[in-house]
């Protein structure tokens, strides 16, 4: 089973930014709509002393606009928000640091003023408004954030779900290995309990010919005699063959045993491949891993993770030298009866030749001397 999707990791991680952006860009389309719609209402909220000459158009603009820039929220986040006023003729009436001469020497007689002011009206102005969220703000910040840790969530969640589908998968896969140990033991009991009473069968079987050959040749006994003879014989025989009829369903079912205990193999030397790169481990090996129970299976496997990654991480028991020459080997104790032996080879690559028990010791140093 596949550990993680690469197809999800890619979406979760290109997947923020595009949004943020995507966010940013709507963000500052309505914004700047908002705005400009507000901007319009207050610009000329003091049309009164302006008509009547007690303020000039310029002064009021720019009061009414920096008051509204000082008590706006978005600016105080980060934002930035760029006001121009200007008249129909281009001549800027806000912001005050960019007016025109012409306008900086506004007569301070009310008729006068409210002349020039009414002029200005019917001239026309224009209200230009500029919204930017800078990708450096508070604001853009919290909205980058806000897509990580949503998706980072999100990822973290699948994560959990694909570890807990392996967890499951284990426990039903060692479970099932579990029935088929059991089921294996019980049936061979059962065979070595039918190759006896072959045996003896067998025995009894060849005394019963002999005994036959006898009877047969004893023409001075009655035919009714002979008959019953011959009838307890062939009776004995049928026993016989039903019991080769067993013995054969028990090997055939013996066979089956040892294919799915090879599929079990099969597929744990699969997995093997998948989630340990630097690892050779043999089929000897894997035939041990299959065979023990979980708990040692378990503790071998954590062995031949930390084989994987730094070899250096596992306590080795002893140095094993073949007698042959060849590459030295090491042993490793895991769950205090267990045994693992790996050599180190070409491109840092560690290979797992057998793993056993305590009790398997001296047939696996053995096997290790001849391979």
């Amino acid at each position: 089973m596949r550990i993680f999707s690469f197809k999800i990791l890619i979406i979760c991680i290109l997947l923020p930014p595009f949004l943020y952006l995507l966010t940013v860009t709507a963000l500052e389309n309505y914004l700047q709509n908002k705005y400009e719609k507000e901007l319009t209402n207050i610009y000329l909220s003091d049309m009164n002393n302006i008509l009547s000459g007690l303020t000039s158009i310029k002064d009021s603009i720019d009061a009414s606009v920096t008051a509204y820039l000082q008590n706006n929220v978005f600016m105080k986040i980060g934002g930035k928000l760029d006001v121009n006023v200007t008249t129909k003729q281009g001549n800027i009436l806000y912001p005050a640091t960019y007016q025109n001469s012409a306008f900086d020497n506004f007569s301070t007689d009310p008729a006068k003023l409210s002349e020039k002011n009414f002029e200005i009206l019917n001239e026309g102005i224009d209200l230009n408004v500029n919204i930017k969220i800078l990708h450096y703000s508070f604001l853009a910040i919290s909205l980058l954030l806000f897509y990580i840790l949503t998706f980072l969530s999100g990822l973290y969640g699948y994560y959990r779900k694909i570890s807990a589908k392996i967890q499951i998968n284990e426990l039903i896969k060692n479970k099932e290995l579990n029935r088929l140990h059991e089921l294996e033991s019980e049936r061979l009991k059962q065979i070595d309990k039918l190759s006896e009473e072959r045996e003896f069968l067998l025995s009894d079987y060849d005394q019963l010919k002999s005994t036959f050959s006898k009877e047969k040749s004893q023409a001075e006994k009655t035919e009714e005699d002979l008959f019953e003879e011959i009838d307890i014989l062939e009776n004995k025989l049928k026993e016989i063959d039903g019991l080769k009829v067993k013995i054969a369903e028990l090997e055939n079912s013996r066979q089956a045993i040892f294919k799915q205990k090879e599929k079990a193999t099969d597929k744990l030397g699969k997995r093997f491949k998948v989630l340990y790169k630097n690892i050779d481990i043999s089929n000897r090996a894997l035939d041990s891993l299959t065979d023990m129970i979980e708990e040692m299976s378990l503790k071998a496997e954590e062995v031949i993770a930390q084989l994987n990654s730094d070899p250096s991480l596992v306590s080795v028991k002893r140095k094993v030298f073949s007698k042959k020459g060849k590459t030295t080997s090491f042993e490793v104790v895991f769950a205090y009866n267990g045994r693992l032996y790996f050599r180190k080879t070409n491109g840092n690559r560690v290979e797992i030749p057998i793993i056993g028990s305590k009790n398997t010791q001296a047939k696996d140093l053995l096997f290790l001397d001849k391979n």
